[in-house]
Parts: C-alpha cells; sequence; structure tokens
C-alpha cells in the first residue's frame, strides 16, 4: 500500500529514523538504507509477528510531496504438492501458517499506518528548522 503526503515539510532522514523506530519496537530486525529517490526499510524476523517473508518501507520524494510504500515480500519458495499428499501428511499446517502470516500482516499494517499520521503530524514543517 502506498500513500502521499504534501505541504508538511517532513524531514524524511528523520521520518526513516521513525520508522525504524516503530518497526524497532515491534521486535524487527531492520536494515535501512539511502536510495536515489529517497530511503528504504527492510524488516524480518519478528518474533510478535510471524509474516512469511519480509516487510518492505520506502519513502520517495521532496519533503514537502512525499510518498510512503508499505509492503510485504513473499518468499517465492512455494513448492506445488498434490492435494493428496497435502492431506495425507498434515498439509493443513502450511495452510493455517498462511492465514496467521495474513492476519499478522493486516495487523501490522494497519499500526503502521496509523503510527505514520501521527508521527508526520509530529514532523510537520522539520525540514525547514533541521537545515
Amino acid at each position: 500500500m502506498q500513500r502521499s503526503w504534501k505541504g508538511k515539510n517532513v524531514d524524511l532522514a528523520l521520518l526513516a529514523t521513525q520508522i525504524c523506530n516503530f518497526l524497532q519496537d515491534r521486535d524487527f530486525e531492520i536494515v535501512k538504507g539511502e536510495t536515489p529517490k529517497g530511503y528504504q526499510m527492510l524488516a524480518g524476523d519478528s518474533p510478535n509477528f510471524r509474516l512469511q517473508g519480509y516487510v518492505e518501507v520506502s519513502i520517495e520524494g521532496k519533503p514537502n510531496d512525499f510518498n510512503v510504500k508499505f509492503k510485504l515480500c513473499r518468499s517465492k519458495q512455494k513448492v506445488w504438492v498434490s492435494p493428496f499428499l497435502l492431506g495425507m501428511f498434515g498439509g493443513g499446517y502450511f495452510h493455517i501458517e498462511e492465514l496467521r502470516s495474513n492476519e499478522a500482516w493486516m495487523k501490522l499494517e494497519k499500526e503502521f499506518w496509523k503510527s505514520m499520521e501521527n508521527i508526520t503530524w509530529h514532523l510537520n514543517g522539520s525540514a525547514e528548522t533541521s537545515h
């Protein structure tokens, strides 16, 4: 999912730090870096949010007009197994794990966007004062 903010004059480096803090508070391991268009954070291995994949957050734009993308990058390790074999060997476990991952993702996404509204409100005008 992606959201845009205009006219906020937010220090994007500070915003990236606040996003990392949000993810660290939820016990994610994070890698943060700068890109030509802004910032990118990759997060995974949270014991609180057992996701099948990792979280990618990117910030692109300028302090007065920027986008934040928040998405789950799923593991590509799907192996096709016949439904008959799945039934015989407890394949329902994998289906339940996928459902739990989806539920955890929806909860994390809701928390993230709620937090983003709060963070951008507090950082409103921070680009002007940081320079």
